[in-house]
């Protein structure tokens, strides 16, 4: 090679990672803000409330239009992504997100809120079912998953902050400002996009002869859409309410018909499912679930005890979740590193025990505890899930072809907010049964509370209304019910922590047996992965 070819490959060698690194740096910043608006919302609910006249059932919608949309339309926006181009569909997500921000900090009413809410989602899923594909286009090897790594944290850190900027913001100015910081911010990634990103890989899935999966998407939304309704609505509603009932079992059995529809459609289908016969993408599919179900799960819990029961406001709450959000911004972009002294099952096995380790230490609230008792734990969170998710959403993209990227990566981050929703579900029945076994009849009647007054008791300690409480209380059984109620919500958030511990564990274990090296794509571009024998 003359030296002009070599000055000339070295230029064009420059010149793409400049550009990759605009790319990541356009799609860690939309992560942070894609995830943000998912937790932000919650400690403006008050206000909200206040301002649009909203009911307990409104505001329910406000948070919960942006999340089911958000993972009904993930799987379907990255199989899209596959076809028309991820940078094409990445910006569109960010403009739709964007408009609909705009719209939310203006809305006149909680319809129009909850209608711009669901736009969000709607853009949020465009975005994120398409930015991990960028990233997997961009990079390869050890580069990618480091780069992975730093997407993982923006997002990881910026779903911890959310509390803490939502306090910061409402306090310091007003609700619809958590909307409009939205705006500038957008502005920038769509700049950034147009100008500095290209297509990171030329696309070569299915024709577009063979037509795109208009039935595989309905199935998919409907199934999602069901699912995810019905598990956010079960522990409000109840298990066995037609609103929680009728939505689970819907999704739950067009789970089958998705997959057997899927299956006849092969090379042409919006998702393969041939893939799940490849172990580490079955493995990254349920460690995505699993790792939300035992984090994000567990994480509504421990805001009701540091707001609800210590009474810190939801600045001061976001300040002590710093002790796990600063470890997810430190070590994950340096995940990397591991991956070259452990394989990445390893990799995955310590960083979910790890995990496990501190919902352990987590367990031992009491009554008399200040927040610091969860500090180890907290940190050990924050480490733990740095490690563990940049090589899980790395997994996925790695075992298949590079144009079937934005399914793969659909696939997984759908898996996070289901697992989130299951998680919240779950440990929200455990919650809720240990506080009433614990504030049962008999004992609440021992404690002299009024017959008319026990169950309201127990709804106000699982939901973490202590003031109210008190205030509600007669003079002579306020301090030993506030005791008993003090005792059995730290009881309930202690079983929470060891089931979730247990859980991890066992992510462990399935990380160790699931996750194989030779599993990374070895086929040519445009064929199915291979399957292991």
């Amino acid at each position: 090679m003359t030296q002009d070819a070599r000055n000339q490959q070295r230029s064009e060698e420059a010149g793409r990672e400049t550009g990759n690194g605009w790319l990541l740096a356009m799609t860690s910043l939309a992560a942070v803000l894609m995830t943000l608006d998912i937790t932000v919302v919650n400690v403006a609910l008050p206000e909200v409330a206040a301002d649009l006249d909203a009911g307990l059932t409104g505001l329910q919608w406000v948070v919960n239009a942006y999340t089911l949309v958000f993972a009904a339309l993930l799987l379907p926006a990255g199989a899209l992504s596959d076809r028309a181009g991820r940078r094409r569909l990445f910006a569109a997500g960010v403009a739709v997100f964007t408009a609909a921000s705009a719209g939310c900090g203006a809305a006149p009413g909680v319809g129009t809120l909850i209608a711009c809410r669901a736009l969000q989602g709607l853009g949020g899923a465009m975005v994120m079912s398409t930015a991990l594909a960028l990233i997997a286009g961009a990079y390869e090897g050890r580069r990618r998953q480091s780069a992975i790594g730093m997407f993982s944290a923006a997002g990881g850190a910026a779903a911890a902050l959310g509390p803490l900027v939502g306090g910061a913001v409402v306090e310091g100015l007003d609700w619809r400002w958590i909307f409009y910081i939205n705006l500038p911010v957008g502005l920038l990634i769509l700049a950034g996009t147009a100008l500095k990103v290209t297509e990171t890989r030329p696309q070569r899935g299915p024709s577009p002869a063979s037509g795109f999966d208009f039935v595989g998407l309905l199935l998919a939304a409907g199934a999602l859409l069901g699912l995810n309704y019905g598990l956010v609505t079960g522990p409000e509603d109840g298990w066995t309410a037609a609103s929680a009932l009728l939505p689970l079992v819907g999704g739950a059995l067009l789970v089958p018909a998705f997959v057997w529809w899927e299956a006849r459609r092969r090379d042409a289908a919006m998702f393969d499912v041939r893939l799940l016969r490849v172990p580490s993408f079955t493995g990254a599919i349920v460690l995505s679930f699993v790792c939300r179900v035992v984090t994000f799960g567990v994480l509504p819990f421990l805001i009701l005890w540091l707001s609800g029961m210590l009474g810190h406001s939801p600045l001061q709450t976001g300040l002590r979740l710093l002790a796990m959000t600063a470890f997810i911004m430190l070590v994950a972009p340096f995940s990397g590193l591991l991956l070259k002294a452990l394989p990445v099952r390893g990799v995955m096995a310590l960083g979910t025990v790890i995990t496990g380790i501190g919902l352990f230490t987590m367990a031992r609230v009491g009554p008399d505890d200040s927040w610091l008792v969860m500090l180890p734990g907290l940190v050990l969170l924050g480490i733990g899930g740095a490690i563990a998710f940049p090589p899980l959403m790395g997994i996925a993209v790695g075992v298949v072809p590079p144009e079937r990227a934005g399914m793969a990566s659909g696939m997984t981050n759908t898996f996070f907010p289901l697992g989130t929703a299951t998680g919240v579900a779950v440990f929200g029945a455990v919650f809720s049964a240990r506080i009433d076994a614990d504030l049962d009849d008999s004992r609440l009647a021992a404690l002299q509370v009024p017959v008319d007054m026990r169950q309201s008791v127990r709804d106000a300690v699982a939901s973490g209304q202590f003031g109210q409480l008190e205030r509600a209380l007669p003079g002579a059984a306020r301090e030993p019910v506030l005791d008993a109620a003090r005792t059995a919500l730290t009881a309930g958030l202690a079983q929470i922590c060891v089931a979730a511990a247990v859980v991890s564990l066992l992510a462990a274990v399935a990380s160790w047996t699931l996750i194989r090296d030779k599993d990374q794509l070895t086929a040519p571009a445009g064929e199915p992965a291979d399957v292991p024998a």
